[in-house]
């Protein structure tokens, strides 16, 4: 399970057995995700209280809050299932098919669509299964034989073809060259500073490789070192650490963008982003926004900062004030991105892994910036997307894409603990996006 995981686990929590959120010990301002958390708690109680309709408008106000969320839709479907009201399975199913979703139906609610209208029941599964069917190609262009190092990220000198890849269990940024590209060298490593190594950039103006690095349950740390959390820069040539950034208040930087010297930096477990303005400079605040859960990918696009949300969807931020709105989105889930760019021309591309499928997206937005206007997936159902992993960080230059496919988070431990299933070597592909 990612770090990403831990931030959303409440809000996919079964409907049935949601807990009672507790409550922070001085009291905040009211956010869309905590009051959709509590309506997700209130329609628990309320359908195991036999309730059914006061479940079912609560549950279609979280909606509203958090739309296309994956846990709303799917618990629409339990509600109408427990009320024995067909027309409403249909129509969660309906909304889990136009939101690029899959999902199976439990043997009661089948039962139940089935007497009700067996061919509409026949084409939704049809159309639920086609949402997971293979799209787009990519091909391997290197595989990471390293078991133990939990590959998160994926960065590409476009100037020397090399390709360097974070690792977060073995704290140590990988360097694949042209020549070999089977044969990792370690490029930076604990002894540099790092912790957990997560996005990874490679700054033409500065000729910097940059990094964000922190602590989670899967950092080796030795006996008495404490965790932490900064941005990292290093010389490309040499791998000489030029200099380590840090902030007050920080938690875990985890992906950040650059462009013209300037760094963007989201942090997942703050609801903050920083900005670095030059390498000569200090990280400071962007934006600081309590509505922020849990922030992964940036991408900068149409002159506004565009940061994947891991439970709200896609945030645009005002590079002058800070300011933070969610962008409006189609009927696709934006729920669960996690790696996120943008192409020369302004799409984003988006890595979505926490919600199924898993698939790279592209999303073209509308001339304001503020609406998605429509989103075409690149890929999905590739071989070395399968199994218990997860694809995750992806990089964009030169009309490509390079993408983790496979990072092995699942298999590692929350608590920390060494992995007990075998692992596979990390795949890096590369799509076409000409």
């Amino acid at each position: 399970m990612t770090f990403k995981a831990s931030a959303l686990a409440a809000s996919l929590a079964c409907l049935l057995t949601l807990p009672t959120f507790a409550q922070d010990e001085s009291p905040a301002a009211p956010t869309p995700q905590s009051i959709a958390l509590e309506m997700f708690s209130e329609a628990g109680r309320a359908l195991r209280a036999g309730d059914t309709e006061s479940a079912r408008r609560l549950m279609q106000a979280a909606l509203d809050l958090k739309p296309a969320h994956p846990a709303v839709l799917r618990a629409l479907v339990t509600i109408a299932t427990r009320a024995g009201r067909a027309d409403d399975g249909f129509e969660a199913l309906d909304n889990i098919v136009a939101a690029g979703l899959t999902f199976e139906p439990a043997a009661e609610t089948i039962t139940l669509l089935e007497a009700a209208d067996n061919d509409r029941l026949t084409a939704v599964r049809a159309a639920l299964t086609a949402n997971a069917a293979p799209t787009g190609s990519g091909e391997i262009i290197a595989r990471i034989d390293r078991p133990d190092a939990l590959i998160e990220g994926v960065a590409v000198d476009i100037e020397t073809d090399r390709i360097f890849a974070s690792s977060v269990a073995q704290r140590e940024i990988l360097m694949l060259e042209p020549f070999a590209r089977d044969e990792p060298i370690v490029f930076a490593d604990r002894e540099d500073g790092l912790w957990s190594v997560f996005g990874l950039f490679v700054d033409d103006r500065t000729r910097m490789l940059w990094a964000a690095s922190g602590t989670v349950d899967q950092t080796p740390l030795d006996e008495g070192e404490e965790g932490g959390t900064a941005l990292f820069a290093f010389d490309l040539m040499t791998g000489e650490l030029y200099r380590r950034y840090t902030i007050d208040g920080a938690v875990q930087m985890a992906d950040f963008v650059v462009r013209d010297g300037t760094a963007y930096v989201s942090d997942s477990q703050a609801p903050r982003v920083y900005r670095l303005d030059s390498v000569s400079g200090d990280l400071e605040v962007l934006s600081e926004d309590p509505r922020f859960v849990s922030l992964q990918g940036v991408a900068l696009a149409r002159g506004a900062l565009y940061v994947a949300d891991y439970s709200m969807g896609i945030w645009r931020i005002d590079l002058t004030d800070g300011s933070a709105s969610l962008v409006r989105a189609s009927e696709i889930s934006l729920i669960g991105i996690d790696g996120l760019r943008q192409t020369r021309d302004g799409r984003l591309v988006a890595v979505r892994n926490g919600a199924r499928p898993h698939q790279v997206m592209a999303i073209d937005l509308d001339p304001t910036g503020v609406e998605v206007a429509n989103i075409e997936v690149l890929l999905r159902g590739h071989p070395a997307m399968s199994g218990e992993t997860e694809p995750t960080l992806v990089d964009l230059a030169d009309g490509r894409a390079w993408l983790v496919a496979n990072a092995a988070w699942p298999l590692f431990p929350a608590d920390g603990s060494e992995p007990a299933e075998t692992r596979p070597s990390t795949a890096i592909v590369e799509i076409d996006l000409r």
